[in-house]
């Protein structure tokens, strides 16, 4: 069904308009402070407010890479979120208002929050950069974060529980279907530790790196989230190696019943980050050798 995600979310937004809580909407587990937003969208049609917000996402990809934009609309996750209207590019949206800005940097990353699961792939590099050399925009971060999550507690204190409890309880089954490590589960069960070690070492590792490294490194490393999770990765890497990958990867995991095959894309934003920090490094050794 074309739109089946943003149906959710217009639901969502509905609910909040008729004074109810979002939580009565099947499949909704998105935090609180996220569903008045949606309000926004629930005050035109559906079918109305599915084409603005397509077109919103579109706009935002224009906005991101200019006239380049066509080169990512084959991206394998875009078009998911196009036939859709899943919010994963929105979130990746407001991580390119993060920058050297006295407030909009720890506004934007404390919104990003509103979808955790994404948070953990897009916000980590950022937050090890402020603890090591700006803790007072993490300061500001904290004080951000707070204020959009605890503000709804003044008129509905019980929204946290209500949101808890409506997340999905088998978190084993949740994490083999990731496009990570722990998608390896899926099919060797027995490899959940082994994957847990590895999980932690790639995310440690991959913060200390460049931002695109560091982005996918999360993202192998989540427990959490689906195929489309990868939308995090648009940019990170040429369009030429990832989009026939993520195409290549639809294939593989229509065939395989899993998303294993996703887990080439952070791979390739890895390679490639790597491949070009050498690259930098051997020129500028080349130079020096002839001079000596």
């Amino acid at each position: 069904m074309v739109g089946w995600d943003f149906s959710v979310l217009w639901a969502a937004g509905n609910a909040i308009l008729e004074g109810h809580s979002p939580y009565g909407v099947a499949n909704f587990f998105y935090p609180l402070p996220f569903a008045y937003f949606l309000a926004i969208f629930a005050l035109l049609p559906q079918k109305v407010s599915l084409i603005l917000w397509l077109a919103l996402n579109v706009g935002l990809l224009i906005l991101a890479f200019r006239r380049a934009f066509w080169k990512w609309l084959p991206y394998a996750p875009f078009m998911h979120l196009l036939s859709s209207g899943q919010t994963g590019f929105l979130f990746w949206s407001l991580e390119r208002g993060i920058g050297p800005h006295y407030w909009r940097t720890p506004i934007m990353a404390a919104l990003i929050t509103l979808k955790p699961q994404v948070a953990l792939i897009l916000l980590p590099w950022h937050i090890l950069g402020w603890l090591r050399h700006d803790r007072k925009t993490a300061l500001r971060f904290l004080l951000a974060t707070g204020l959009i999550w605890g503000l709804p507690l003044i008129w509905s204190p019980r929204w946290p529980i209500e949101w808890w409890n409506s997340l999905p309880s088998n978190f084993v089954l949740s994490a083999a279907n990731t496009p990570g490590v722990f998608s390896l589960t899926k099919l060797f069960p027995a490899l959940f530790p082994v994957a847990l070690v590895v999980a932690v070492l790639v995310f440690v590792w991959g913060q200390f790196q460049s931002k695109e490294i560091g982005r996918a490194a999360a993202l192998l490393a989540s427990p959490f989230g689906l195929f489309y999770s990868t939308i995090a990765l648009i940019g990170c890497a040429p369009a030429r190696l990832m989009i026939p990958a993520s195409l290549i990867a639809v294939v593989l995991s229509i065939i395989t019943e899993s998303f294993i095959p996703f887990i080439a894309l952070p791979l390739i934003v890895i390679g490639y980050g790597l491949n070009t920090h050498y690259q930098g490094i051997a020129h500028r050794l080349i130079p020096a050798r002839r001079g000596s």
